[in-house]
């Protein structure tokens, strides 16, 4: 309970500074300086479903937790890796309007988001998520690959050749209508619950196509996932684990602020401490040498009351090399 208030107090304050931030920007008019001035950013999004404690007709409700990492780039990071240049992570229970201004108001404290010439907000597609255009000036959408990829191998998978004739389309950047007649084609070959897949594919594609195709200038992302895997899902998604949500939205945000190295400062206590209380509580008590005879006598116990020591298995290393070690205490000088 002791580490539960801790959590609560400390996302609480997080919260009051993220809404005291959006406040002063969106309401007040106020323009924090940001340190840095990039000229390229990256901005991604996404939405973690997970448990809640309150019912929903028979079933487990589910609660979205909305995440948001800003970049300047990537780097390389050793051999076949590659990481973020300056994340900024943002996360909370908030409706999308709210959403994006609280993380426009954080990054602002970061970048000096006037001084950014190229943007691009990448999702999976999703109608809260593509709000974010209207906060971010000159944005250009980009459908999260993994997003896309899911989508394909989920209405294409059972037939490769459809598969690789879509992705190549595609990739070569060919006008939607040449995609649609694949799609078709593909439609009128499929039976059953495949045809059913077939046909829900072009409406996904159609209406994130210019996120697909998108314009040249327009850069390859696909951070989110990993981000949302290791900042959220991995501590809120484990089985069993419902949330409320308060709870779910105060954690998310120190999740966030670990990911931000700033958690120290959210769970910092207030307040002095009570020097003479603590003192009572743990009083000093001065540790004397053990003597001779009292040294001896604990060997003597560990000898007796130690069988392994003497029992069948008395020749493992284990026993032969470290336990018999721990059990001979020499004298205290």
């Amino acid at each position: 309970m002791e580490l539960w208030s801790a959590v609560q107090a400390g996302g609480s304050r997080a919260k009051e500074e993220a809404e005291a931030r959006r406040r002063s920007l969106f309401e007040d008019g106020e323009l924090p300086p940001g340190e840095v001035k990039p000229q390229e950013l990256a901005v991604e999004v996404d939405e973690v479903l997970v448990a809640t404690r309150a019912p929903e007709e028979g079933r487990r409700a589910k609660l979205g937790v909305k995440l948001a990492v800003g970049y300047e780039g990537k780097e390389p990071a050793g051999k076949g890796r590659r990481r973020l240049v300056r994340r900024r992570v943002h996360a909370a229970v908030r409706e999308a309007e709210a959403f994006f201004e609280e993380t426009v108001a954080d990054f602002r404290h970061i970048w000096e988001l006037s001084a950014v010439r190229s943007w691009t907000l990448g999702s999976d597609g999703a109608g809260w998520a593509k709000q974010g255009l209207e906060y971010f000036p000159r944005a250009l959408f980009r459908l999260d690959p993994f997003h896309l990829r899911r989508a394909l191998r989920r209405g294409l998978g059972h037939d490769g050749e459809a598969h690789a004739q879509v992705a190549a389309a595609m990739a070569e950047g060919r006008p939607w209508e040449e995609v649609a007649a694949l799609l078709e084609a593909a439609a009128r070959r499929a039976r059953g619950d495949c045809r059913r897949r077939v046909a829900e594919l072009p409406g996904y594609l159609r209406a994130n196509w210019a996120g697909i195709v998108g314009h040249p200038e327009a850069r390859r992302l696909g951070a989110i996932e990993g981000q949302v895997y290791h900042v959220v899902a991995r501590r809120m998604k484990r089985r069993g684990a419902r949330w409320s949500g308060r709870g779910a939205d105060h954690l998310a945000r120190l999740l966030a602020a670990r990911t931000n190295g700033e958690l120290e400062r959210f769970l910092r206590r207030e307040g002095k401490r009570d020097a003479p209380r603590c003192a009572s509580l743990l009083p000093e008590q001065p540790v004397r040498p053990a003597t001779a005879s009292e040294m001896a006598d604990l060997e003597e116990w560990l000898r007796v009351r130690i069988p392994a020591l003497y029992g069948p298995h008395a020749a493992r290393p284990w026993i032969k090399h470290l336990l018999r070690e721990l059990a001979h205490i020499g004298s205290v000088a």
